[in-house]
């Protein structure tokens, strides 16, 4: 008989699992470690997209200036806002876009009808909320990554 004891006449079973109660305070624990994680990362939730935007719309100056054999250069105009031009300065989008909320560092990248940005690499910083990302623009390549 596996499992079963004998105590003074009385039958004790070996219990396995969980109390209800047991169940509860671990569930409560488990909600409390979500809502500091969820509260902290809610600042990368917002900056990475915007991030992303700034990255694709690097790639899509390059494309332009590949597919139309022509300079083209992407560059801020305001501390949350940036451009795209082409060589004789015809600005390719009627308005700026606007990252809400974001500081980027100022930049300016002109891409050659190879895509090639020239030799140095540019990083620019987004800040939001105390949080930063780096993206790099490589130079000779023109490859857009984010950095770690």
């Amino acid at each position: 008989m596996a499992g079963r004891r004998h105590y003074g006449g009385c039958e004790l079973r070996s219990r396995s699992g969980m109390t209800l109660i047991e169940l509860v305070v671990v569930m409560s624990i488990v909600g409390i470690l979500a809502v500091y994680a969820g509260a902290k990362w809610q600042g990368d939730l917002t900056l990475y997209p915007k991030a992303d935007q700034l990255l694709n719309d690097i790639r899509r100056a390059q494309a332009l200036a590949m597919s139309k054999e022509a300079g083209y250069t992407i560059q801020t105009v305001a501390v949350d806002s940036y451009r795209i031009v082409d060589a004789t300065g015809t600005v390719v989008d009627p308005q700026p876009t606007v990252l809400t909320d974001v500081t980027i560092t100022p930049f300016a990248i002109t891409f050659n009808t190879r895509g090639d940005p020239g030799g140095a690499s540019v990083d620019i910083t987004l800040t939001m909320a105390g949080q930063s990302v780096i993206d790099r623009v490589v130079g000779n390549t023109g490859a857009a990554l984010r950095l770690p």
